[in-house]
């Protein structure tokens, strides 16, 4: 056990809860998930540790099935909420498109009314996971595509729910380690730290216990052409067999109640054989910072041991 803080938790912080996306905001954590179903909920805490016992509160319904990847985010006063489903009346998981919608107010519990539709017009693709991200003060939006492989993509954005111009191809599976059980880049997360943009995303297919992350860096002038970003070599975040920690992926960032801390929200399995299904449970770690500048995300801890609560709790 870690000593030093009153406020302790363990992991998990939610059960049932795939690709998390967690916020500190006012007091309170909110923690969004994927329900497979055409609602979405936020859990809300005041402690980490009480995460676990928190309620779902549906916030948005929408016209629709089998809601993927959501996410909040702040933007001018309204909060965003940015997530991938299906139309009604189709079947198969390639009917997914991104889709966003706004809060009534700066209040995360919504509710929450339908803005846009973010898919393509140019390129009806799967379009999965999109997330927003600011660059040099201009937005953009992040996701994940399905052609022959599933790969990243960049949009210039005027404001959360209007796209300027059509994807840009951000990033492919092209390491091995990219590549087990399937060739996936998916849910591409912004991390921004001393002046640096990173994007963080998940590697590999969710059905198998080596889930993980890779590490984009924005190093040039140009956000739409990928060669302005360079790709790190070997994953930051992976399986643990120690700490029986498998798949661990889809994640988010947020900063503790004091600003001080970086951490990162993610879900995992338990067993090799879970995969993709609901039983994933999100999980929370603190981070450091490399000499080198770059996130150290250290290894996926273990279940229900106590650690140090967020500073500032």
């Amino acid at each position: 056990m870690l000593q030093g803080c009153a406020d302790e938790y363990t992991n998990p912080i939610a059960l049932s809860a795939p690709d998390p996306w967690m916020q500190y905001y006012n007091g309170y954590y909110y923690l969004v998930a994927t329900t497979w179903t055409n609602e979405l909920g936020i859990r809300k805490a005041s402690k980490l540790s009480d995460m676990v016992n928190a309620e779902n509160t549906i916030v948005y319904t929408f016209d629709g099935h089998t809601a993927w990847a959501p996410e909040i985010h702040l933007i001018d006063g309204r909060w965003y909420l940015f997530y991938s489903a299906c139309a009604p009346d189709t079947e198969d998981y390639e009917c997914h498109r991104n889709h966003v919608a706004q809060s009534a107010s700066d209040d995360p519990m919504g509710p929450y009314t339908f803005m846009a539709d973010l898919d393509d017009p140019n390129d009806q693709a799967f379009e999965l996971d999109p997330s927003y991200i600011i660059i040099n003060g201009s937005q953009y939006l992040l996701g994940s595509y399905i052609v022959d492989t599933q790969n990243l993509y960049i949009r210039p954005m005027a404001n959360p729910y209007t796209p300027t111009a059509s994807k840009s191809f951000l990033s492919a599976p092209t390491y091995d380690w990219e590549q087990d059980g399937w060739t996936v880049n998916e849910a591409p997360e912004p991390l921004y730290h001393d002046g640096r943009v990173f994007v963080v995303y998940s590697a590999s297919h969710c059905s198998t216990p080596d889930y993980k992350l890779g590490l984009l860096e924005f190093t040039g002038t140009d956000p739409l052409d990928s060669t302005h970003w360079t790709k790190y070599p070997e994953p930051i975040f992976q399986r643990s067999d120690e700490n029986h920690v498998y798949g661990p992926g889809h994640n988010g960032f947020f900063k503790s109640p004091d600003g001080t801390e970086d951490w990162i929200v993610y879900h995992a399995n338990e067993e090799e054989t879970q995969g993709c299904e609901m039983e994933r449970t999100a999980r929370a770690q603190k981070f450091t910072w490399g000499s080198d500048g770059l996130p150290a995300l250290g290894v996926p801890e273990a279940i229900d041991v106590s650690y140090d609560g967020p500073s500032g709790e």
